[in-house]
């Protein structure tokens, strides 16, 4: 059985793979991925519009995914193509692997990735947004 893993920026919403696993080969689609965090999110403060940037990746465009981001009232902004630039969330990740992976050898990949999410767990909502550069110049068109 596969072991839950957790999505990036809700760390409490884990991924059951007894639920969503497709039946004939066992595994789980980008796309199951996408609309699992959509929904997640929705139900997080759901009487709050929210405002979920992503890139044009193909899993995040499915007319399954966008009915789910319309009724948990999240509007999808997507990024021009091949601009990684303006995603959030690069700065944040660079970062991370400044301070987590950056010249040092892990006797396990899992052993990484539980440091990565530690650290960022371990950031207050404010240094999040300003480690990501969500403060910066490049990101003063966002109006949320």
């Amino acid at each position: 059985m596969k072991t839950a893993r957790r999505f990036g920026s809700l760390p409490h919403v884990r991924y059951r793979p007894e639920v969503t696993d497709c039946p004939h080969c066992g595994e789980r689609s980008r796309q199951d991925d996408c609309l699992a965090f959509v929904e997640a999110l929705g139900q997080l403060r759901p009487q709050v519009h929210k405002l979920l940037i992503w890139d044009n990746a193909p899993p995040h465009h499915p007319k399954r995914v966008q009915a789910a981001a319309e009724a948990a009232q999240i509007t999808i902004a997507f990024l021009p193509f091949r601009a990684p630039e303006l995603m959030p969330c690069e700065d944040l990740w660079r970062l991370t692997k400044r301070v987590v992976a950056a010249n040092r050898a892990y006797a396990a990949v899992q052993e990484q990735a539980e440091r990565a999410v530690a650290w960022l767990a371990a950031l207050t909502p404010f240094d999040r947004l300003l480690k990501s550069g969500l403060f910066g110049a490049k990101f003063q068109w966002l109006s949320t």
